[in-house]
């Protein structure tokens, strides 16, 4: 299956020397930038609202001009306006300005990583080491930084590839092994976490993270091990290590029983309640759902996670004013968009069109800076209502507004496929490949819609092949994979690759196709009890829904109770 791709858009901040603070670089090099004419009528611009033009203009002042302070500025705007092909051109002349600085090396290091542009990416991150920037980092923070910024599976490589070196620390090879597990790369995270404990022996957060890595890779007994010994050492979230790889290896009452225990214990009540709701969500038990999460109203840190679960809990009942005063209460949260897109999706159920587009507007107003996670999220909303061709606009209106732009691009090749416009899905597709051949979710989209269509088999399998080399345990790769060695009639195969990654995401398409395996192999009961568990996750899946009545000639029903 197609993987969501993820970027953090950058909300007019510069990663200056590999911090994540909001700067000011109105005043650099000594003068105040904001008394050149270029940049008095970008802010005018910036204050319209427009952001594109603002940065292609101080971009195209900088590359005449000597001034230091505007090449930061049309960085600094360019990234912040998600401009990549500006940026990067704004960056690589700040670089030519301050050759011997830190911060310009790492504008261009970021901009290609969003790019996948890697051989880009680690000789700008190698100037910026060798700049001397890189010395007064943590590594496991800087880390966390290029992984919110890029994506995992670059950031794994480009970090690994400059920074790793042969005589690491504890503390930088600590950060190489999460990057390794957020980079979908289990093995590679033990190996890392190994490599860790030899350098720092008995060091808590490296042995918390091979337990995490254990389990992923179905190593449970070990994983659970190693997590009894770690009792007692550990605090907030990572108390609840023995119950989470318990409901990862899809333990669900070994893990419900270790929760019950932790819900005594001094301040662990509020994780307690959060993992059973989500646990008996995943069990379609709405009723012990909101019980679980209307305990966590009370709770600032946790109302919001609690307020959404239970806003989508009544939108599933058919609850639609209960759940749409729920998305409104989350209003400026953490959980803003999810919940005006919930929001969005009971308006545009009730027939509210207008009011549903409003919603998306008002916060676009507050947050310019989400416009393209707002564009998704408008893309994905209408696709989910069947208005494929509107849906497939919206994605190009946004990248006529941020060009070339590889969130943008690789979604719309996505929900061309979904539109039916296969032949056009493979061009965009194509295209993306030639311009990121080292993206894992690029091949892999390419592949799995060749086999989705059972276009060029040989071809697909060694597109998914490409990709899980480079995300090895990724489970929209290897349901991938699984799809195409059913496609050629290799079911037991299939069975054991799909089984996998519904084990590592428990995802409606990644059941909708496990299901439908183990039909074709004759195992109806076991497809039966996928699907249900499939259901009680995301009870509209389109897909999911179809392949049901198409393999049994029954309308689905959720089970949700």
């Amino acid at each position: 299956m197609p993987q969501s791709t993820r970027f953090r858009a950058a909300t007019a901040v510069l990663l200056v020397a590999a911090t994540a603070l909001a700067t000011d670089l109105t005043a650099v090099e000594g003068r105040p930038a904001g008394q050149d004419p270029a940049v008095v009528v970008a802010e005018m611009a910036l204050q319209k609202g427009e952001c594109r033009e603002a940065a292609e203009a101080l971009t195209k002042a900088s590359a005449t001009s000597p001034d230091v302070a505007l090449a930061t500025r049309a960085t600094q705007v360019a990234m912040g306006c998600e401009q990549l092909d500006t940026a990067q051109r704004a960056a690589a002349r700040w670089q030519q300005l301050a050759p011997g600085r830190g911060e310009p090396a790492l504008a261009r290091a970021l901009v290609a990583m969003k790019r996948f542009q890697v051989d880009e990416a680690r000789k700008a991150l190698s100037a910026w080491r060798d700049s001397g920037a890189a010395g007064n980092q943590d590594p496991g923070r800087f880390a966390q930084i290029l992984e919110g910024e890029t994506e995992s599976t670059i950031a794994y490589r480009v970090f690994g590839d400059v920074l790793l070196g042969e005589d690491p620390t504890a503390d930088v090879v600590l950060a190489q092994a999460t990057l390794a597990l957020h980079a979908y790369d289990y093995k590679a995270a033990v190996k890392h976490a190994d490599r860790t404990l030899e350098l720092r022996v008995g060091f808590v957060p490296a042995r918390l993270l091979k337990v995490r890595a254990q389990a992923l890779l179905g190593d449970v007994e070990p994983a659970l091990a190693l997590a009894k010994e770690l009792e007692g050492k550990l605090a907030d979230d990572d108390a609840f290590l023995a119950a989470d790889v318990l409901a990862a290896a899809q333990r669900q009452e070994a893990a419900r029983e270790v929760l019950q225990r932790l819900q005594s214990l001094p301040g662990l009540a509020p994780g307690v309640a959060r993992r059973l709701g989500a646990l008996a969500l995943e069990q379609g038990d709405l009723l012990e759902a909101e019980k679980q999460f209307m305990s966590l109203i009370g709770q600032r840190a946790q109302a919001p996670v609690a307020l959404l679960s239970l806003a989508r809990i009544f939108e599933r009942r058919g609850d639609d004013e209960r759940a749409l005063r729920g998305y409104a209460l989350l209003g400026d949260s953490t959980a803003s968009l999810a919940a005006r897109t919930g929001a969005a999706r009971v308006l545009l159920k009730q027939g509210k069109r207008e009011q549903a587009l409003a919603v998306f507007d008002s916060y676009l107003k507050q947050h310019p800076e989400s416009a393209i996670e707002v564009a998704g999220a408008r893309a994905q909303l209408y696709a989910g209502r069947g208005e494929l061709p509107t849906a497939v606009a919206v994605l190009e209106a946004a990248l006529k507004a941020y060009p070339n732009h590889p969130q943008l691009q690789y979604q719309r090749a996505t929900m061309l496929e979904r539109a039916g416009r296969i032949a056009d899905s493979e061009r965009a597709f194509e295209v993306l490949l030639k311009q990121r051949p080292e993206d894992p979710a690029v091949a892999n989209a390419l592949g799995f819609t060749l086999a989705d269509h059972n276009r060029n088999l040989d071809r697909a399998e060694k597109l998914v092949r490409q990709a899980l080399s480079l995300s090895p345990d990724n489970p929209a790769i290897l349901d991938s994979l699984g799809w195409v060695r059913f496609r050629r009639g290799h079911l037991d195969e299939a069975i054991a690759l799909v089984e996998r990654a519904w084990r590592g995401a428990h995802d409606a398409e990644i059941g909708a196709h496990f299901g439908e395996v183990l039909w074709k192999k004759g195992e109806e009961g076991r497809a039966r009890y996928v699907w249900q568990q499939a259901l009680n996750i995301d009870p509209d899946d389109e897909l999911l829904r179809r392949t049901m009545k198409r393999l049994t000639g029954e309308e689905p029903q959720s089970g949700d109770r």
